[in-house]
């Protein structure tokens, strides 16, 4: 029998269990369109509804897959016990990235939590510290001014900045 709760499995399942913490706040805000317009929980009930989606997913695909494909996806060279770390370094930052959110705003919360995430990842595919922070840095740069641009220019929708 298949070892069940690998550290996919256990990522998911733990995505999973913060995006229902942050879909509880969605519920708070008002409806989207309620006044025609996509409004500010739009965007957010869309982004939790694909994260739950991904999650089972990913469940499904572990479930699915030979005990033998699995073992060899979760080896690293340059973390060791990939299977649990990593999972518990993306669960990490995640919760690092809604503390900061929280406090610091959208710029410094995404720039942060995208470098980190990048350059762990990066750096387990790579073994190359340097090259990994390079990456992280353009990644980083890149989905922050994105995420931006989405949400203020797009969308007409204002993030948190820092002191506000």
């Amino acid at each position: 029998m298949p070892r069940l709760l690998n550290g996919q499995v256990l990522f998911a399942l733990g995505l999973a269990a913060m995006n229902t913490i942050y879909a509880g706040q969605v519920a708070a805000m008002d409806r989207p369109f309620a006044t025609g317009e996509p409004g500010p929980a739009f965007l957010p009930m869309i982004l939790c509804g694909f994260v739950y989606i991904a999650a089972a997913w990913i469940v499904i695909a572990e479930f699915r897959a030979a005990p033998a494909v699995r073992s060899t996806r979760d080896a690293s060279d340059t973390i060791p016990a990939l299977h649990v770390i990593g999972p518990l370094v993306a669960i990490g930052l995640t919760a690092l990235f809604i503390i900061t959110f929280f406090y610091a705003g959208y710029a410094v919360a995404a720039a942060l939590y995208t470098f980190l995430i990048a350059l762990f990842f990066n750096y387990e595919t790579t073994g190359a510290p340097v090259r990994s922070a390079l990456i992280a840095l353009a990644t980083s740069v890149g989905v922050t001014l994105f995420g931006w641009l989405f949400f203020v220019k797009l969308f007409d929708l204002y993030l948190p900045v820092w002191g506000a």
